[in-house]
């Protein structure tokens, strides 16, 4: 799809195999980015879900290296926010001559031991809610990174369109998706070639339940963006 922003409901049905939610950026707000001092330098923050439904391991650790831009530009953030009964939104946004790397860390505070695996789950999901990357296009890649105590690994995908981007597990080398301790996912922003881009992600998730998709237009997505 094109031109329309794509957004997975998840629904937990009764009797019906469940996702396990990474994040679906329902809890744990934050800004980032925008605190008015030029670049370079690094801003971090940690946001935390005591009840874990929200943030596997209730625990989310941010980190922005701002390499050049602007004192408010790029930014990220998480917006906990209602728009069409569909919560949460995890943004990013940047001027022109922009470069930035984002860092979102799950299990800094400790060996997690999750399992992935629940429902016979094969791959993370990303669901990408794009604005002016197809606008060249101009990829952004996302890379993620597994961390178990047989080993880790990581796999990059080239963000283009609004879309769900598929890491399955079996691409990850050496990796116990029964049990993760740290996952890492991490958004280059270059200027050379992806300047002056805008999304959001609507959920990260493993593949199951996802019954559902509702469509809106970027224009009002972006216009939610503070």
């Amino acid at each position: 799809m094109r031109g329309m922003a794509l957004l997975c409901i998840l629904i937990l049905c009764a009797g019906a195999a469940q996702a396990v939610i990474i994040d679906d950026f329902q809890t744990g707000e934050y800004t980032l980015g925008r605190e008015g001092t030029t670049p370079p330098y690094s801003v971090s923050g940690t946001q935390f879900d005591p009840t874990g439904l929200h943030i596997i391991g209730g625990r989310r650790d941010v980190e922005l290296d701002k390499q050049t831009g602007s004192t408010t530009q790029p930014y990220c953030n998480v917006m906990a926010i209602d728009y069409n009964g569909v919560f949460g939104w995890s943004t990013y946004n940047s001027s022109f001559g922009c470069n930035a790397v984002w860092t979102t860390t799950y299990g800094g505070g400790g060996d997690m031991n999750a399992d992935l695996t629940i429902g016979g789950a094969t791959a993370i999901l990303v669901d990408v809610i794009s604005g002016d990357m197809y606008s060249g296009p101009r990829p952004v890649p996302l890379t993620i990174t597994v961390y178990s105590g047989a080993g880790s690994s990581s796999v990059t995908r080239q963000l283009v369109y609004e879309d769900t981007y598929e890491f399955p597990f079996n691409a990850f080398t050496g990796v116990d998706f029964g049990d993760v301790d740290r996952i890492i996912f991490q958004i280059v922003q270059d200027s050379n070639t992806n300047d002056a881009v805008d999304f959001a992600l609507g959920q990260f998730y493993t593949n199951e339940s996802v019954v559902g998709v509702e469509e809106s237009s970027w224009g009002t997505i972006k216009g939610l963006y503070r």
